[in-house]
């Protein structure tokens, strides 16, 4: 509580997975849920964590966001709406599919990736999840549906949890959660 600022961290704890053909979809599914939900746009998104002077990512593995304390209530209204209420915009996933892409050719000249390639395939085996790695044609494979696929799956609060660290009680913390992710399904993993 020495800095008036609180870190949030909601944690999807997702099983490893072989996505085979489709490799790179949950990472790119992590990257579509900060592109938009079903009440604003990215730019939109991105202008009210601008506004607020916050900071909001998002992965495969879950949302995270920091901000000043005074503006909790904002940061967690939209993190709220990126877990809950993605849109998952066919425009955005076709921009990051293309810059999937542009990094993918740049790095297959790149000593250090290529051994870390053969490293994992050799450590793993090209069908643990760890093994396997994304391709120009991997990323040609993945539709929206595949992205949807992932998110109805894994995306869960039973198996989601959030930290919060900072300038903040712990009954205030507790009140948050509730208010914000409280109505939260749960659902079955497969």
């Amino acid at each position: 509580d020495r800095l008036p600022r609180v870190n949030f961290q909601l944690l999807v704890d997702a099983p490893p997975i072989v996505e085979g053909e489709k490799a790179g979809a949950a990472s790119i599914a992590g990257q579509l849920l900060r592109s938009g939900t079903t009440n604003r746009s990215k730019a939109e998104i991105d202008e009210a964590i601008d506004f607020i002077g916050a900071s909001l990512g998002a992965s495969a593995g879950g949302v995270f966001g920091s901000s000043l304390t005074k503006h909790t209530d904002a940061l967690l209204k939209i993190m709220q709406e990126v877990v809950l209420t993605p849109s998952f915009p066919e425009e955005e996933l076709t921009k990051i599919k293309d810059q999937l892409k542009s990094s993918l050719a740049a790095s297959q000249e790149d000593p250090n990736t290529i051994a870390g390639r053969v490293g994992d395939i050799l450590r793993y085996g090209a069908d643990h999840p760890y093994g396997e790695f994304t391709t120009e044609q991997t990323i040609d494979n993945i539709t929206l549906a595949d992205i949807r696929a992932y998110y109805d799956t894994y995306f869960k609060p039973n198996i989601s949890y959030l930290a919060i660290v900072g300038d903040i009680s712990v009954a205030k913390a507790k009140q948050m959660a509730n208010e914000y992710f409280g109505s939260w399904e749960r659902g079955e993993v497969k």
